[in-house]
Parts: structure tokens; C-alpha cells; sequence
């Protein structure tokens, strides 16, 4: 039987509706031009390249999921107060994810601005990054925080492993950590793509969630539409939004998580990417490995960080369910 996380279904509902409230509250559309003046403002494809850019750099860096998330979503709602030309895209990206990380990481993970300068290694000079973060504050009124998907991720995760324990039985060794590094890595990747911008967290987190339960339980939908109704989200928006996420992961040739059954023959597609492969534990998802208290030998040595994750391994000793059945949830 999977591992479940270690807190009770009211702590877990309890979290989401937080989540939810804060999502209803702040979050807002954005919405990026696909033809325009390249050299004047930032299209789309200038934004995506950025992000892809950002996430790329955390291998030096080590952040947090969270703190990309957060990354991210400061820069889509700065861009989209602030006409920027693209060749400022650097400095202002690289300044949103100093924010980001001041906002999230421990004091000793987060560089000075000359080493974070010095590592990134572009044409941004420290007085340059610097000016650029304290511009940003202000046209953000120092509001900072937001809520992202991979902080639905966490919790949504959490109540699959909690309600439905027995999910990744078919699967041979796959623990529950490697699935949440798994969906972090789709879900951070499907960031990247700045037609997602305009649905919210939870309906992204929820897209990339069913197009995994696809691949592993017959089960899937019952599943996703329980969950889609706990998170009040419209059928239509969530197909829209699936459809999206799923031609995006397939051209990135991250669809098909290669999954070995236990029992179940599959076709030679579900088997196209091994669970194993040499990215599939990048740096950046480490310490998710420590979320379940799992006995991990591994050659990675990372504490783990305060994070939305960290408080789902706050409690334990719960009893596991063997029936998906999700109480309601309400946003307010």
C-alpha cells in the first residue's frame, strides 16, 4: 500500500480551502499578445523563453518548487502592469525570482546580489538588479505572495494519497514522493507556456493531475471529477484547459510517464520515458523525496525548506481510506 503523507483529511480540507479563498480573492487573468513589434514589447514567445530560462537557471540555484511558482506569477502579473521591452526581460525576470526567494527560502540558501549577478552570468550589473527589484515592488504595491499550482499540487497530492492509498499499488516502485516530483516537474514545465496564464492555479494543477491519474487508474475520471467538483471548477474551462496542457507536454515529449504495472500489460507508448530516467530526479525536486518520511539512500543530501510542502509532513499516524470520496470544500 502507498505511503500516505501524515495529516487528517480536516487539516488537508482545510488547507485547500484557504487556497481556494486566497485564489478567489487576488488571482486575475493575464493575457500576453502574440503578434506585435518584437523589439518594442514583450509577446508571448519572449515571456515563455524567459520562463523556460528561469526554470533552467535553478540547477544553480537549488530554489524551491514554491519559489518558481511565485517567481513566475510576479513576472506575469508585472508584465502585464508594465509594457517592458524584451532586451529589460532578463534583469526583470532575474529580479522577480530574487523576490520569490526572498519570500520563500531560508535566509542561508538565498545569495547576495553579487553572487546571484555573478552566477546568472548576464549582462544585468548588481546596481541594475537591484533598481529593477525595487521598481517591481512598487508596481506591485508590495503584494507579493499568490497562491500558484504547485501549492494546490502539494494539497491535492496529499488528499489522492490520504483518500486513495492504493493508487500507486499497480505501479512497480513508484513511491508517493516520486509521483509529487513527477507532477512538480510536468506542472513547472507547463508554466513555461503563456496560454496557461489565463486559467487558474487550480484548474492548471487539476489538468496535469488527470492526464497522470489517466496513465496510472481506469478510475480516472470518477476521480478527477470529485476532485474538479471539491474545487469548484467549470467542466468546460477544465477541458479547455487539459486539452491545452496535454498537447504542450506531448510536444515536449513529457506526456507519457513510462509507467511499469504490476500486472496490467500496456502499450509500448506508456513506456516511451522510464520513471528512472537520469532528469526525472533534477536537483530542484530533492527535497520532495523527504515529504513522506520515506528511507531514501539516495546520493542527495538536501534539508528540507519551509514551504507549502514542509507543512503537509507537519502530522502523522492517520488512517488511510480505501474509498475516493472528497467532502465538499468551499472557498469561503
Amino acid at each position: 500500500m502507498a505511503h500516505t503523507n501524515g495529516l487528517d483529511a480536516q487539516h488537508l480540507m482545510k488547507m485547500l480551502g484557504e487556497l481556494l479563498h486566497k485564489e478567489q480573492e487576488k488571482w486575475n487573468p493575464k493575457v500576453f499578445k502574440v503578434t506585435g513589434h518584437t523589439e518594442m514589447e514583450v509577446l508571448g514567445q519572449h515571456r515563455d523563453r524567459i520562463v523556460k530560462w528561469i526554470l533552467s537557471l535553478n540547477k544553480e540555484f537549488r530554489f524551491l518548487p514554491e519559489t518558481l511558482g511565485l517567481c513566475i506569477s510576479l513576472l506575469d502579473r508585472f508584465l502585464n502592469l508594465v509594457k517592458v521591452r524584451p532586451k529589460y526581460l532578463p534583469c526583470v525576470a532575474i529580479s522577480c525570482l530574487y523576490i520569490a526567494a526572498k519570500t520563500l527560502e531560508e535566509d542561508e540558501v538565498i545569495p547576495s546580489t553579487v553572487d546571484l549577478v555573478k552566477t546568472i552570468n548576464c549582462v544585468c550589473t548588481v546596481a541594475e538588479v537591484l533598481r529593477m527589484e525595487a521598481i517591481v515592488l512598487n508596481k506591485l504595491s508590495w503584494d507579493i505572495k499568490r497562491v500558484t499550482p504547485v501549492d494546490f499540487l502539494h494539497v491535492i497530492h496529499s488528499l489522492l494519497m490520504y483518500y486513495h492509498p492504493q493508487l500507486l499499488d499497480v505501479l512497480c516502485n513508484v513511491t508517493p514522493s516520486q509521483l509529487l516530483t513527477l507532477l512538480t516537474r510536468k506542472t513547472l514545465n507547463c508554466l513555461s507556456l503563456h496560454q496557461l496564464s489565463s486559467y487558474r492555479p487550480s484548474v492548471i494543477t487539476l489538468a496535469v493531475v488527470s492526464l497522470e491519474l489517466e496513465q496510472i487508474t481506469t478510475a480516472w475520471l470518477s476521480i478527477c471529477v470529485m476532485v474538479q467538483k471539491m474545487l469548484d471548477i467549470n467542466m468546460e474551462s477544465f477541458v479547455k484547459c487539459r486539452e491545452i496542457v496535454g498537447q504542450f507536454l506531448s510536444q515536449q515529449g513529457l506526456l507519457q510517464s513510462g509507467y511499469k504495472f504490476r500486472s496490467i500489460r500496456r502499450s509500448k507508448s506508456m513506456k516511451r520515458k522510464a520513471i528512472d530516467d537520469d532528469d526525472y530526479c533534477d536537483e530542484i525536486y530533492e527535497g520532495i523525496k523527504r515529504l513522506y518520511n520515506e528511507d531514501v539512500s539516495m546520493e542527495f543530501n538536501v534539508d528540507m525548506r519551509m514551504s507549502c510542502g514542509k507543512e503537509v509532513n507537519q502530522h502523522q499516524d492517520i488512517d488511510p481510506r480505501n474509498n475516493f470520496c472528497i467532502p465538499a470544500v468551499s472557498a469561503n
